[in-house]
């Protein structure tokens, strides 16, 4: 609804569609579409149906209606790209696989007709589609980008031109870093000394909005977190961390 709003309006005028497993639309829906929003795995479905062959499935208009549409698209977005390794990741290697492979397909048939070629700042010479990935922080964004089509490999002015990596104070809600020291050689011990400070600088930077903080064990969370409350305790606020009435946390606790 919010792009809708936002590109519906002039002066873009575009029109968004949802496409999602409660939703449907026929082949002059999709054509007409300037912004498609669909899960990974619709979006596989209809893309596999691109030649406009004869292997779709009988009754289902996205995959026969594809070829069209699909090769058209000059941009595809995809978001949370970092999931590459889990569950779904078999459908985002087939819809970039498959994305790249048309959009070659279809640059070839533009050079060999315009007889000429040309070449995108940041992309691979000669497709069509341009494939953005968001993802958070992941440990190989060199060889991400470059199976999505960014050079990275080359030595000219537009090397590793389509890679980003934004810093923290780009983000909706600026975030500050703080980095503190800890020695000690042993497990247990280091993590009791972190506590307090810990503690300190929840009361310093976030006092009164939500706070996580990671460890390395379930039974480091619960350690961690009896110290808190013994911090808090001697604070005399033990329920500092509720942000609730009293009733309300004991009726939570009976039904533990």
């Amino acid at each position: 609804q919010e792009w809708k709003a936002r590109l519906g309006s002039p002066p873009l005028n575009w029109k968004v569609l949802e496409l999602s497993g409660d939703t449907s639309h026929d082949t002059r829906a999709l054509n007409s579409a300037d912004v498609l929003v669909c899960t990974p795995e619709k979006w596989d479905l209809i893309s596999r149906g691109w030649q406009g062959n004869g292997n779709t499935n009988k009754g289902n208009s996205h995959t026969k209606s594809g070829m069209n549409f699909v090769k058209n698209v000059h941009l595809l977005i995809i978001d949370e790209i970092h999931l590459l390794g889990e569950e779904r990741g078999a459908v985002l290697e087939a819809i970039v696989s498959r994305t790249r492979f048309i959009s070659r397909l279809v640059e070839e048939e533009k050079i060999s007709e315009n007889g000429n070629e040309k070449q995108e700042n940041g992309r691979t010479k000669g497709e069509h589609t341009r494939i953005i990935g968001l993802s958070t922080a992941v440990a190989n964004p060199v060889d991400l980008a470059d199976w999505i089509g960014i050079n990275v490999k080359g030595y000219g002015v537009n090397t590793k031109r389509g890679l980003y990596n934004f810093r923290p104070s780009v983000r909706p809600i600026p975030m500050e870093v703080h980095i503190r020291g800890f020695p000690g050689r042993h497990y247990c011990p280091r993590m009791a000394t972190m506590n307090k400070p810990c503690y300190a600088a929840i009361k310093q930077h976030s006092p009164m909005k939500p706070v996580i903080i990671f460890v390395a064990s379930r039974r480091q969370t619960r350690l961690t977190a009896l110290d808190l409350i013994s911090y808090a305790a001697g604070d005399e606020t033990p329920h500092n961390f509720l942000n609730c009435p009293d009733e309300y946390a004991e009726q939570v606790a009976s039904t533990l």
